[in-house]
């Protein structure tokens, strides 16, 4: 009886352990985990850039704390009551995380010499895409922040009106020229809204 004893208070330890150390990873072990998959299963040298949206860490990380807070509920329901079929409920519950992992890291958009590709937080590997040759009309969006004016983002309107949002980051600032170009190759130019800032 004393070895059970022992035992079980070894696997509460464990588990406590456990869900404290997935608590403190989930701040930043998302931000690895989310890269090195995506690398593995996305990332190719067709791509001239490809961006991991903050949605993507923060799903994943919601799927990290399921697992604790599920560790931690089932210590204490174990404490509270002794029902044997808790090991089975606890284990049910954790693979209600899969959904967060599976949806964050699925979470990406990219630029390649057909056009623009996005994999929304809300779907599961089904990739927008819009061409070059469907885009009828591309703008540079600038803010007046703290007095400064600045670049916010790329505003590019597909011929049936849809309207993609690039924010402007050091990828975007660093393949410039060749959104340019692809925009000349479909007899468009870059244009902008610093005209309407200033009248």
């Amino acid at each position: 009886m004393s070895r059970l004893s022992f035992n079980s208070e070894n696997t509460s330890n464990l588990i406590l352990v456990s869900a404290i150390i997935i608590i403190i990873s989930s701040l930043f072990m998302p931000l690895v985990f989310v890269y090195f998959i995506q690398d593995y299963l996305y990332l190719s040298g067709d791509k001239w850039f490809y961006v991991t949206p903050p949605s993507a860490y923060l799903l994943f990380m919601i799927g990290m704390l399921w697992v604790a807070v599920t560790l931690l509920l089932h210590l204490f329901l174990r404490w509270k009551f002794d029902w044997k079929g808790l090991k089975w409920v606890s284990l049910l519950l954790i693979l209600g995380s899969i959904p967060f992992f599976l949806f964050g890291v699925s979470n990406y958009y990219y630029l390649d010499d057909k056009g623009m590709h996005f994999n929304d937080h809300k779907t599961f590997n089904t990739i927008d895409s819009y061409y070059w040759n469907d885009i009828k009309e591309a703008k540079e969006i600038f803010v007046k922040s703290n007095g400064v004016t600045v670049l916010d983002h790329l505003t590019l309107i597909t011929k049936s009106g849809e309207v993609v949002e690039l924010p402007y980051n050091t990828k975007v600032q660093n393949n410039k020229f060749k959104i340019i170009e692809k925009l000349q190759e479909n007899n468009l130019s870059l244009t902008n809204n610093m005209g309407d800032l200033y009248e």
